[in-house]
């Protein structure tokens, strides 16, 4: 099958189609399973962890009221020292889970007893056996388990360790301290503990299986391992040590949120490498944690396997229906192949080739009727056209017409006043289509008064150019009978008001420069303000006030503004077109990057002003459609000519 056919395209989007549809299904439910998969693992992991925190907790808070009923009953007096050895084999006996159980005196506590007396009791294979401990090189009272609830004066979980010339195994012990009456006072007597094999608890917590390789881990206050699937990680490493080692920050940040006491459930890289979950939670009595990890790939393993055999099921289905719709589709297309020779007879102008017939009532029978209709318009639209063209070129040619018609009515000659050195002007006007709606113009009132005015109208195209021919023509025959830029505005501002039907409008500057003075009378309405070029470099936009455009109040009262302009001085009027130029990016060319481009040329003349403002927007359209005229005028005062 050819690839530029429509039975090809036709196969391709519908296999296109019904793929995506697959895909998008498939991607619906692997987002979800994923999903519903991680919550499931995670409150599995949660539950874990928590239910191994309460067995843990259940083992061990019974153990710890132990000690705490013995040193009760040893500060009531009930036992004699001599007793204390058959108490202390009782509570190993009785209590699988208790590795030792010992009574440690303060020093000389019995006279007769010596500077050490620590009855213990401990587990040994089925036999419960009992010695005495402490010596010169057992001296109790400086180990930490003694230590600490010693100067604590309360309960406390020995960090795990090693309890060599005592138990000889890894253990932790559960100190209490005990207190005797002596001359009606309580008095700090010694130690009783009870003592707990790492092998128990790592037994314990290594039954916990998560996936096919999670597992669980505990660790201390001071984030060393007691138990670890790793035997060479147990009181070897701690969290901190493999988070330097491995180079794992997140691991640091686990380990002080776990000796916080912290619970939270989050992934880690492992070097890097495998990403993995971990809950962790914290024991109360011990303060130890104890935390479940898994690897990712394995809590996704069912997911993959049933996402690859959906895939291979929708990659044959897909088979399938490529070859079902190839056959379907090429008996139904055939007759096409007859109407596209037609087809390109007509296009070459043949509009009256012979169609095919067509048998069945269906498309193919509206196709046979729409190529007849098709000849028909055709030609008539071939006569249509002729006709279109000749009368489109008229109006061009008239466009044409008007356009030099509207040019000519506005100055175009420069210097426009050569007998005249006190004032030089300069000015430009680009169309965005044929005919335009911006003007400009400049004549002297008297021998002292030189009127300039810059003005851009509504809308564009003829009726904005008939708007500011009208415009022109009433400022020119109503300049000379009034003194002040607000008067002839308010006279041309009602004229262009009245029978105003279609509320164009025209913004307006209009000035009268006394040329003996320098003095600048102005009159803004609504049109963008002016740049003032003083003749020591300083540029500004010139004040305006409020006003609104000419034609749309006539009764609105124009406000008269006066400057001094001195020798050198320019002022650089534009139309909008200017500032709202845009590229390709419908970016302007803004008041800013305007205002700059005058500040950096204010020593040139007025013909080289417009020449360099044309280049930047020019530079700054960069070929982009005119979308508005573009109308500049720049006047600079000479001062008052001298006679020698």
């Amino acid at each position: 099958m050819k690839r530029n056919t429509l039975s090809f395209r036709i196969i391709i989007n519908v296999l296109l189609i019904t793929a995506s549809l697959f895909v998008l299904i498939l991607s619906v439910y692997y987002i979800y399973a994923r999903k519903t998969i991680s919550e499931a693992s995670k409150v599995y992991a949660i539950q874990l962890a928590e239910n191994m925190e309460a067995r843990i907790e259940q083992e061990l808070q019974p153990l710890e009221k132990l000690p705490q009923m013995l040193s009760a009953t040893i500060e009531m007096g009930f036992f004699h020292e001599d007793s204390l050895v058959q108490v202390l084999q009782t509570i190993v006996q009785n209590n699988p889970s208790v590795y030792g159980a010992s009574m440690a005196f303060e020093p000389y506590f019995f006279d007769h007893k010596g500077l050490y007396f620590m009855p213990y009791a401990y587990r040994a294979s089925d036999s419960i056996f009992t010695t005495y401990l402490g010596s010169n090189t057992y001296e109790y009272f400086y180990m930490d388990w003694y230590q600490i609830p010693a100067m604590l004066r309360k309960p406390y979980w020995s960090e795990p360790y090693y309890d060599e010339g005592g138990g000889n195994i890894l253990m932790a012990t559960y100190a209490v301290p005990v207190y005797s009456r002596r001359d009606n006072k309580r008095v700090f007597s010694g130690i009783t503990t009870i003592d707990i094999s790492l092998d128990k608890l790592t037994d314990l917590v290594s039954s916990i299986s998560i996936f096919e390789t999670g597992y669980a881990f505990m660790i201390t206050r001071n984030g060393v391992a007691v138990t670890h699937p790793d035997k060479s990680m147990i009181m070897n490493k701690s969290i901190f040590s493999n988070a330097e080692d491995w180079g794992m920050p997140v691991l640091r940040q686990i380990g002080r949120e776990l000796l916080r006491g912290e619970s939270n459930f989050r992934s880690y890289n492992l070097r890097g490498k495998e990403k993995r979950w971990i809950y962790y939670t914290n024991l109360n009595s011990t303060r130890w944690s104890i935390a479940v990890v898994y690897p990712e790939h394995e809590m996704y393993a069912s997911l993959t396997k049933m996402n690859r055999l959906v895939m291979l099921l929708i990659f044959a289905g897909l088979l399938f229906l490529v070859l079902l719709i190839t056959k379907i589709v090429n008996r139904l297309a055939s007759p096409l192949v007859k109407f596209a020779e037609a087809a390109r007879l007509i296009a070459k102008g043949n509009f009256e080739t012979p169609l095919p017939e067509v048998k069945t009532k269906d498309e193919m029978l509206e196709l046979r009727q729409a190529f007849m209709q098709m000849q028909v318009q055709l030609t008539q639209y071939i006569e249509n056209l002729k006709q279109t063209t000749a009368d489109k070129e008229k109006i061009e040619s008239e466009l044409r017409i008007a356009s030099e018609i509207q040019l000519s009515m506005i100055p175009h000659s420069f210097p426009p006043f050569p007998d005249l050195p006190q004032v030089d002007l300069f000015a430009s006007l680009k169309s965005a289509k044929e005919v335009g709606g911006d003007l400009y113009d400049f004549f002297l009132i008297d021998n002292d008064k030189f009127c300039f005015a810059i003005g851009d109208v509504s809308g564009k195209g003829v009726p904005a150019s008939l708007f500011m021919a009208v415009t022109r023509t009433l400022l020119r025959s109503i300049a000379d009978k009034y003194n002040t830029p607000d008067d002839i505005m308010k006279v041309l501002n009602k004229s262009l008001a009245i029978n105003n039907d279609s509320c164009m409008f025209v913004t307006f500057f209009l000035g009268i420069l006394h040329l003996k003075t320098g003095e600048l009378f102005y009159t803004n309405a609504g049109h963008n303000p002016p740049l003032y070029i003083g003749g020591n470099g300083q540029t500004k936009f010139m004040e305006m006030g409020t006003s609104i455009p000419l034609g749309l109040n006539e009764e609105y009262a124009y406000t008269c503004l006066n400057t001094q302009m001195q020798q050198g001085d320019k002022i650089f009027a534009y139309t909008d077109g200017v500032s709202e130029a845009e590229n390709a990016s419908l970016e302007l060319f803004g008041e800013k990057r305007l205002y700059d481009c005058i500040a950096k040329h204010h020593n040139a003349n007025t013909r080289e002003i417009i020449g360099i403002m044309n280049n930047e927007i020019e530079q700054h359209v960069d070929g982009y459609m005119q979308s508005d005229d573009i109308t500049m005028l720049t006047v600079v005062y000479n001062g008052q000519k001298r006679e020698n």
